[in-house]
């Protein structure tokens, strides 16, 4: 009986099986043999259930793929036409995206297939709210700009807004008034003082995003303002789609006639490096946007970090500028003196925001670093390793770069020769440890630092880390085995 049992029991559960069979052949039209295959087949697949996950998401990763390929097909690069899209990046991250393009990884992939699908809900509500039509989708625009030099993009959707003259939104200037009714229309509303129906055509660009922004992103602005010039629109949205806890945010873009020659320059500039054959300049990097630079997948084949005064494998020192070079308290001492405050409390002690705001504008005001003392230990080991051929790096995670000539005045004056200096960029808010740290890191991609100085106990240990780690990557790297 207990045979009996499990035979019915399996037989129950082939059946439920077959009821989830999708093929032209019947389960029970299967000849004995071949129903054992199957059932041998199946149970293979219930001892690694994770195969048939794996294939789920195999699949998945190369649907997106074979959607980005067929996606990309239409945007082969030509020379003369750019993309909106990217025209306010970095000219030498465009330039590298157009003669080496990278396939996608798998985060850029399902940001991809995110965008497409938020695209496809946005597009279906607005349409089923009624108070918008959609005219066109992905419509293609070329702004042009003489000798063969476009900017080719692609509107996600154009609206079209509907409007009488009694509406607040018809208090737009005449000009903006794209097209009439048609005469029909009109005809049926000559009853209807003030009342005349207008339409507007609007460009609206979609972006999803981790989180809704204060304002649109520059970028994002540059490409809306491209189909404005393009097709002469007063006026397009940015919608910002949050993909973490919901909500939308529009941004409403006038057309700017100085927006044109900011993309005339930047595309022309672009297009003659390229076809020229010579790159163009580094621009995240001399802007100072080095989170662009770390983000950028052409970051080693750019070497933003290289210093063009310091050959490439040359061994560096590098000092902290504030505790081993130069002595900033004479500068605390006679700001504090002339905002009438005691010589000798501490900036965290001016309770005042009002003033406490004023001490820090004054001490990063470049004409108060002629205050600054000379640390004679630190100029000697500055001489020490001069002779010794290394080249000497100064570092200030306090001096903003707006110091930059001033602090290099006064080292001069000093007698202390730099070969590079490193200040910390404006907008840039990593603690003291962290700014040091992290540009530790960078400089070891191309240089061995033989010694750094710090007075900072804390500083000190975590960059002497972060070196110690550099080396050990180099140390790994020149031990693989060269490929045949």
């Amino acid at each position: 009986m207990q045979n009996q049992t499990s035979k019915d029991e399996r037989t129950a559960s082939n059946s439920s099986l077959d009821s989830f069979l999708d093929d032209s052949t019947e389960p029970a039209s299967l000849s004995e043999e071949e129903r054992k295959e199957f059932e041998s087949w199946v149970q293979k697949i219930l001892e690694e259930p994770s195969k048939i996950s794996e294939m789920i998401s195999n699949a998945l990763q190369k649907g997106m793929y074979s959607e980005w390929e067929e996606e990309s097909a239409s945007h082969k690069f030509k020379l003369g036409s750019y993309y909106p899209s990217m025209i306010e990046h970095c000219l030498r991250q465009q330039a590298y995206s157009y003669l080496y393009p990278l396939p996608p990884t798998p985060e850029q992939l399902n940001i991809f297939g995110e965008g497409r699908a938020i695209h496809e809900l946005v597009a279906l509500a607005l349409r089923r709210s009624g108070l918008i039509t959609i005219e066109g989708r992905e419509v293609v625009v070329d702004l042009e700009f003489g000798e063969g030099v476009k900017l080719h993009g692609r509107i996600d959707d154009l609206l079209l807004i509907r409007m009488t003259a009694s509406d607040e939104l018809a208090k737009l200037s005449p000009e903006n008034v794209i097209e009439k009714e048609d005469k029909t229309a009109r005809s049926n509303r000559r009853s209807r003082k003030n009342n005349t129906e207008f339409s507007l055509f609007v460009p609206l660009e979609i972006k999803s995003t981790t989180s809704l922004p204060d304002e649109p992103k520059q970028a994002h602005y540059y490409q809306l303002s491209t189909y404005l010039h393009a097709r002469n629109y007063p006026i397009g949205v940015l919608l910002y789609w949050a993909k973490r806890g919901g909500g939308v945010r529009a941004f409403a873009i006038k057309k700017d006639e100085a927006m044109y020659y900011v993309l005339r320059e930047r595309v022309l500039e672009l297009h003659e490096a390229i076809k020229t054959g010579e790159l163009p300049q580094k621009e995240a990097a001399k802007n100072r946007d080095f989170r662009e630079c770390e983000l950028c997948p052409y970051l080693e084949r750019c070497n933003p970090f290289l210093i063009e005064s310091i050959p490439q494998g040359s061994k560096i020192a590098v000092f902290d500028l504030d505790t081993t070079l130069l002595d900033p308290l004479p500068r605390r001492r006679a700001i504090l003196q002339e905002l009438g405050l005691p010589s000798t409390i501490r900036p965290s002690d001016i309770h005042e925001d009002e003033l406490r705001e004023k001490f820090w504008e004054m001490y990063e005001n470049p004409k108060y670093v002629s205050f600054d003392s000379l640390i004679d230990q630190g100029k000697e080991n500055v001489y020490s390793h001069l002779q010794r051929g290394h080249a000497v790096v100064g570092i200030s995670s306090s001096r903003r770069y707006r110091a930059m000539d001033a602090t290099l005045a006064r080292l001069a004056n000093l007698g202390v020769p730099l070969n590079h200096l490193i200040l910390k960029e404006e907008g840039n808010y990593d603690g003291d440890t962290r700014f040091k740290a992290k540009w530790a890191s960078r400089l070891a991609t191309n240089y061995e630092i033989v010694e750094y100085f710090d007075r900072d106990a804390a500083a000190y240990s975590l960059v002497a880390r972060t070196i110690e780690q550099a080396k050990q990557r180099r140390g790994r790297a020149d031990k693989k085995p060269e490929s045949n």
